[in-house]
């Protein structure tokens, strides 16, 4: 075991110390597009790209300020249009990239441990990653979580006695707290240090204890400490990733609802806005029915919310124009009129529609009928659209995202990579372990590929032990780069069994668009190149021939 910890932390900092020897050269190519933008001459995709992965990659290396600047540079980028910047606009961005070089050049503020067995991780303003405090005396145990936890994108703090728990948490209250019930301090210590915290803290900071004893005292301490989880050791990290996804809700927040307010009167359809952007509803407003399906195919609303009577064309006519529509088909449209006809509000439903509410409205049961009917739209989408398993986008679901994505990279002349990923030797992992391991592996790399891939990227399990990944705006050597990091981190996770500990890896293939120009011929280049992969000795990402011909082999 400690051999194991250790060569798993020299790999943790092996790969630093590579990004870190890296680092210089992309910061020299951020230097040539910034060089190239004041000379009017800058491709804004490829200079944009660059920092955005730049800026999700340093906080796992240890670079967080680094990563937090990169991610306000980012920012200014996207203010830049079609024209040249301004001079504002320019002086921010050199500033920005000169604080860059200052902190690369200060190195990373935590260094990836050989042998430590405190990971500290101190919280800035622009690191939204949860806060875990682990109260363990087990050192080893302690770090070998840690690390696990880390690579899922938590930070972790240990702690190996009570005081300094007391002490941690009077300098900062954590989001949740791992606690063995046996310590030093005494055998009840985990369930009374986690009770005094709770009396005293104003936050309700959830309570997770691990324990290598299952007896059935040990149990009601738990639950009479307010305890949340009770797992026992040796430690099953699928289950304490469940329990801190439950506990935390890290399985990813709910984006705002997005409402599209379709009315002639312009002053009736703004209040209906302003009313739902009170509480955080995204809502579009047209007047004009026959602007409907240009706003649908960008906006994507939860819910329609449309009257009846309008100049032109109805309500009714309106919404089955939209139900023509296989993609608009199950988008919930609620009718707003004042028609109390109850025969009328039926017709009206009939042709279309979902609901009906009566004008007027009261602002509360306008807010309450949205969220109600938009949520409900939400929890029926994701289960049509999510694999069960995983809660992934199904294959079904991917490949209409895809073929979706290919369109829109074509209109706007941009590249997309798409991406296929393989368990390596999964059955022999079902046939050594059992089924139920082989479930824990796939769940494993469905939530490392929702917690590692960039806003705007689109994670799918394809079938069986594969994932395919949509990454828009994206070059295959960028692509490249992104997968091999993500191949590093899932070879990093050790899974437990009864019969031992194990660890898996998985192979990739890309493919970009262009030169595929369409979804088939982009799935069938992407799989030829996971197929070489497999046969040149799996653990390692390729890029199809046509993209690239730069491979990636594991380290």
């Amino acid at each position: 075991m400690t051999e194991k910890k250790s060569n798993k932390a020299a790999r943790l900092r092996a790969l630093q110390e590579r990004f870190s020897s890296e680092l210089p050269s992309r910061l020299d190519a951020i230097q040539q597009e910034e060089e190239s933008l004041r000379n009017n001459t800058s491709n804004r995709d490829t200079f944009l790209r660059l920092v955005h992965s730049l800026a999700g990659s340093s906080g796992t290396f240890g670079y967080l300020k680094l990563g937090a600047r990169a991610h306000e540079l980012e920012q200014v980028i996207q203010q830049i249009g079609e024209a040249p910047a301004d001079t504002e606009i320019l002086m921010t961005v050199t500033q920005l990239l000169a604080d860059l070089k200052l902190l690369m050049e200060a190195g990373p503020e935590r260094i990836s441990p050989v042998g430590e067995p405190v990971i500290t991780v101190e919280k800035n303003q622009e690191d939204q990653l949860s806060l875990i405090y682990m109260l363990e005396d087990d050192v080893s145990l302690a770090a070998e979580t840690a690390l696990q936890l880390e690579v899922f994108g938590y930070r972790v703090k240990v702690f190996h006695s009570v005081s300094g728990l007391r002490l941690g948490v009077a300098k900062k209250v954590p989001d949740v707290i791992l606690a063995d019930i046996h310590l030093p301090e005494g055998d009840d210590a985990g369930p009374k240090i986690a009770m005094e915290l709770r009396e005293s803290l104003a936050k309700n900071v959830p309570v997770i204890f691990i324990s290598g004893h299952d007896s059935w005292y040990d149990r009601l301490n738990a639950v009479r400490a307010g305890g949340q989880f009770y797992l026992s050791k040796p430690v099953n990290f699928s289950k304490l990733l469940d329990g801190l996804d439950a506990v935390i809700g890290n399985s990813q927040q709910e984006s705002p609802f997005r409402v599209l307010i379709v009315d002639d009167s312009k002053l009736l359809a703004e209040h209906y806005a302003t009313v739902l952007q009170e509480v955080d509803v995204q809502t579009e407003v047209i007047n004009a029915p026959d602007r409907i399906l240009d706003v649908l195919s960008g906006f994507h609303p939860d819910l329609i919310l449309m009257d009846i009577y309008m100049p032109g064309c109805s309500g009714m006519e309106a919404a089955q124009v939209i139900r023509q529509h296989t993609s608009y088909s199950n988008v919930p449209i609620v009718y707003l009129s004042t028609e109390q006809v109850r025969d009328q509000q039926l017709v009206a439903l009939d042709m279309g529609g979902d609901d009906f509410l009566q004008k007027p409205i009261s602002d509360q049961h306008l807010i309450a009928s949205v969220q109600i009917r938009a949520r409900r739209f939400r929890e029926l989408t994701a289960l049509m659209n999510k694999d069960g398993l995983t809660g992934l986008l199904n294959h079904i679901t991917m490949k209409l995202t895809l073929e979706r994505e290919v369109a829109q990279a074509r209109r706007r002349s941009s590249s997309l990579s798409f991406v296929m990923l393989d368990i390596d030797h999964f059955k022999s992992v079902n046939d050594s372990y059992g089924h139920p391991a082989g479930d824990r592996v796939i769940k494993s790399l469905a939530r490392l590929l929702s917690q590692r891939i960039r806003q705007g990227d689109i994670a799918a399990r394809y079938g069986g032990e594969e994932f395919a990944i949509i990454l828009p705006d994206t070059s295959g050597q960028a692509a490249r780069f992104l997968i091999d990091e993500l191949r590093e981190q899932f070879s990093q996770i050790v899974f437990t069994h009864k019969s031992g500990e194990f660890g898996v890896s998985f192979s990739a293939g890309i493919a970009t668009c262009p030169p595929n120009q369409d979804m088939d011929k982009l799935i069938a280049a992407a799989d030829a190149a996971l197929y070489q992969a497999k046969q040149d000795g799996r653990n390692q990402v390729k890029l199809d021939a046509s993209s690239d011909v730069a491979v990636v082999t594991a380290t």
